[in-house]
């Protein structure tokens, strides 16, 4: 027997090199009851969870990012119209000046419009202002009220025509409140760009934090990968070596080799399975001589295993008898409901025969006849239910299962009557002619082992039997008749013509029936 330290100390482990740091948690992982799939769904998961971690981060922090540039983009769009509003104070001084000067009234009609786009600018900057713009704001509706009131008394006194008035109330008051409007708005504009300043410096941290964080994600998922991918190889590795020492040991002849391995996965499973078959196969070779008391028990499983192949045979073919008995097939014989086809052939005219005909010679004939349409049955993978007189029952698809039961049925029906064409000779020496009808019905029987404590047979039962039966007393000499169900899983392969609905006896409803013909071979051109 091969100790642990021997074997350890001959193959590489975990003694040396960096691996050897690791060891604690490569034993931790080996010892964790848990399948080699979990374990490495494990550490895949790890990783993923770290990955999934930096993705949903880096999601938040440019959702961050995306919303300050939005900020960025309204606080410059608040600037503009804040601009604007200044220019349009600046034009309605301005135009207020021309209209005095040239007495044009076109001037005081660009003072009502720049009125109504300083209006409109204001409205918009006052959509998207935030509390501290909107006291300046105010500020600016007080103030621009009371310019529009100055504005109005001069328009008043230049349609009077008291211009000099209209140019004092001008200078000491419209034009002053202008001044005090343009240096409100100045002040907004100022504030405007403090914040757009402010709003980019905190861009521009998340935009390193997010490249600081990706960096460290990524280092520590790439350290997260090597370190589980050394851990989880080598909690596989160790007991491979391990294992794949005792099995060479074992096949140079030494069956004394116990594997210790910390794993309780698969493969502590299998290193414990390992010592359970060292040890058997030491044990075996001390017991041989024992093998000679167990022979009268062999010799009693082979006597039933020829009783068993003996009853298989007398219902299915040899080689699916060898098959079973091999193994090579699964069947059973209990009782149950099977969608089968049954196949019923009689013999036209057999009690006419029978009268007619020495009975030596009668029993000949009848004996060659069920021999040959019995060889048909199992060469087509059928069961032989049992001989009724002159007919054959038969059944497809159990005990061994066919998905082309139907068509097995239909190719032994037709094999039949060509059978039947070639012993006809033999049967006209004896001055009688040999012909069959045969009924074929697909649908669900039972089927199994029936009878009594006694005597078994291996039979279907079914109202599909009585219509393959009935089916074959009325097929004329020849003719294959089947139903309806049949027909459809054979006709890819097979001509039928519909004959008359038969209402048949012991059967309560009537049937649709093809009778059944060979697809004629294609011509060629």
């Amino acid at each position: 027997m091969t100790d642990e330290s021997s074997t350890d100390h001959e193959q590489p482990d975990l003694e040396a090199g960096p691996i050897r740091m690791v060891r604690p948690l490569v034993d931790f992982v080996a010892r964790m009851r848990a399948t080699i799939h979990t374990k490495l769904l494990a550490g895949f998961l790890l990783s993923a969870l770290l990955l999934l971690a930096m993705g949903v981060l880096s999601i938040v922090v440019i959702n961050r990012m995306n919303t300050q540039m939005t900020r960025v983009v309204g606080l410059e769009q608040q600037m503009d119209h804040a601009r604007q509003g200044i220019y349009a104070v600046t034009a309605q001084s301005h135009y207020r000046a021309m209209a005095l000067i040239t007495q044009v009234d076109s001037w005081n009609d660009k003072i009502t419009a720049a009125k109504a786009d300083f209006i409109d600018d204001m409205e918009q900057i006052r959509g998207m202002a935030d509390t501290a713009q909107l006291v300046i704001l105010d500020r600016l509706d007080e103030a621009n009220s009371r310019f529009v009131a100055a504005s109005e008394e001069v328009q008043n006194l230049y349609e009077e025509g008291d211009l000099d008035r209209a140019e004092a109330i001008h200078i000491s008051a419209e034009h002053e409140i202008s001044h005090e409007l343009e240096d409100d708005l100045n002040l907004l504009i100022a504030s405007l760009g403090n914040e757009i300043d402010s709003e980019l410096v905190a861009f521009q941290q998340n935009r390193q934090f997010l490249t600081i964080t990706v960096a460290i994600f990524s280092g520590v998922s790439l350290l997260t990968a090597l370190v589980m991918g050394a851990i989880l190889s080598w909690a596989v590795i160790r007991p491979v070596r391990r294992i794949d020492m005792a099995l060479a040991r074992i096949a140079d002849g030494d069956f004394d080799q116990v594997v210790q391995v910390p794993n309780r996965d698969e493969f502590g499973r299998l290193t414990v399975n390992l010592n359970r078959t060292s040890t058997q196969l030491a044990t075996l070779y001390q017991d041989l001589s024992t093998l000679n008391a167990n022979l009268e028990k062999t010799i009693e499983e082979q006597v039933g295993q020829l009783q068993r192949t003996e009853q298989l045979r007398r219902y299915v073919a040899p080689q699916v008898a060898d098959a079973i008995l091999m193994g090579e097939e699964s069947v059973g014989f209990t009782s149950v409901r099977r969608n089968l086809s049954i196949l019923y052939s009689d013999i036209r005219g057999f009690t006419e025969m029978a009268e007619r005909m020495e009975p030596e010679e009668f029993v000949d004939g009848l004996n060659e006849y069920f021999s040959v349409m019995t060889d048909i049955v199992f060469a087509n993978g059928g069961t032989l239910d049992k001989y009724l007189g002159d007919g054959i029952l038969a059944f497809f698809g159990d005990p061994i299962p066919f998905e082309d039961h139907a068509e097995r049925a239909v190719a032994t029906a037709f094999q039949m009557r060509e059978k039947v064409e070639e012993l006809r000779s033999t049967w006209m020496r004896l001055e009688e002619e040999l012909s069959i009808g045969i009924g074929i019905s697909t649908g669900y029987v039972t089927v199994g082992n029936i009878g009594s404590a006694t005597r078994t047979d291996y039979t279907v039962i079914g109202s599909h039997v009585n219509v393959a039966a009935r089916l074959a007393t009325n097929a004329d000499p020849g003719q294959i008749l089947a139903t309806e169900r049949t027909f459809a899983l054979v006709r890819a392969n097979v001509d039928g013509e519909s004959v008359e609905d038969l209402t048949l006896k012991g059967v309560q409803r009537p049937f649709r029936i093809y009778s059944l013909a060979q697809k004629e071979a294609a011509e060629t051109i």
